[in-house]
């Protein structure tokens, strides 16, 4: 019998990207599997999953509070009616994986009330709420830190799940050749060091405008930069080399030396599992997952640190050069776990839907 499994994350790619994985993954072991996507109308999910070629639901955005203010009195009515969305949406279904953010929670609620077995993963360092309330209704947690594991200790630690794309970056044999040819494409300079610039999926308006204000004085340094799709492209210019999103990450990872970056779980997990060095930039606010994200790699030695505030055009002018020099003499221990944490993820699901069909 074919099984319909509703991936539900969205909003950013940290939520996206390994729930697409994850699908590709569930095709792969078992290709009548039908697997389809619970997100919202306007987040991100609605470029990225179409254009992988799953279908997408949408339910009504819920953002938890994180102060007290006059919209916290509508939260509860915003996460029931995303509730009720919810359980019109997963009708038919039987399992449902969950990645955190806005449309999981409602998502959890719904299937416990429907009793679609649930899956979660929890990416980050510090679990989101929404991942923190829906462990106590899922039949399986997966993780990916260690430390998440020991405080959940009934949880699984699978690792991300990544691209295949990026997985596949460290069998690469002639990594030089495929960074020349990459860089070829983009019409800059092989022989000379590239540094990626990107601020998370929706881009980072601090991030854009301390690098413009860098580019005034010019730069030797070629820089390749993801401002994000719904922020003003820049001009491009001698060594800089604008674009609204870096579609391929893989090529990204693959051809730039030193990565300028947020440190959401998604991107430090790719970090370590492609081995290239990088300065994080924390996000300033949420429960601050991106901290402890960030910290775990500097504890590694793979990064350099540095808080929003502390970010600036002169900050980055007096150790652009230093982090560089990092970057070429940094040896990697690259993290092979994230490479087969979407199959273990998808092997838990199936075997998650078989037992719930044998009760």
């Amino acid at each position: 019998m074919a099984h319909k499994v509703l991936l539900a994350g969205g909003g950013t790619a940290g939520h996206i990207e390994p729930a697409l994985a994850v699908a590709d993954a569930l095709k792969t072991l078992q290709s009548d599997i039908t697997c389809e996507f619970l997100g919202t109308d306007g987040g991100l999910e609605t470029l990225l999953v179409p254009k992988r070629g799953f279908r997408l639901r949408t339910i009504p955005k819920v953002v938890m509070p994180r102060a007290v203010k006059v919209q916290t009195v509508f939260f509860p009515l915003q996460l029931l009616r995303a509730f009720f969305s919810a359980l019109k949406q997963l009708k038919e279904f039987d399992l449902l994986i969950g990645f955190g953010g806005y449309v999981s929670a409602p998502a959890y609620l719904a299937a416990f009330i429907k009793r679609i077995p649930i899956v979660i993963h929890e990416a980050n360092a510090r679990p989101g709420w929404a991942n923190r309330l829906g462990r106590h209704f899922a039949k399986v947690v997966a993780v990916n830190f260690d430390g998440v594991r020991q405080k959940w200790p009934s949880a699984v630690l699978t690792g991300m799940p990544i691209r295949q794309s990026i997985a596949s970056l460290a069998q690469i044999e002639d990594i030089s050749t495929f960074r020349r040819l990459t860089i070829d494409t983009w019409g800059l300079d092989s022989s000379r060091p590239i540094v990626a610039i990107f601020g998370g999926s929706q881009g980072s308006r601090h991030i854009n405008s301390v690098i413009e204000e860098f580019l005034l004085q010019g730069t030797e340094i070629q820089i390749i930069h993801a401002v994000g799709v719904n922020n003003p492209l820049p001009a491009q210019q001698a060594n800089y080399l604008p674009l609204p999103y870096f579609h391929d990450m893989a090529a990204i990872y693959g051809a730039a030396d030193l990565l300028i970056t947020r440190s959401g779980a998604v991107t430090c997990s790719e970090l370590a599992s492609v081995g290239k060095f990088s300065i994080l930039i924390p996000l300033p606010h949420g429960n601050g997952e991106q901290l402890d994200n960030a910290e775990a790699l500097v504890a590694q030695g793979s990064a350099i640190m540095i808080s929003n505030e502390e970010f600036s055009a002169d900050w980055l002018r007096n150790n652009l050069a230093a982090a560089l020099e990092k970057a070429r003499t940094f040896k990697p221990q690259l993290n092979h776990m994230n490479s087969g944490a979407a199959k273990r993820i998808a092997e838990l699901s199936i075997s998650a839907i078989s037992e719930s069909a044998e009760r």
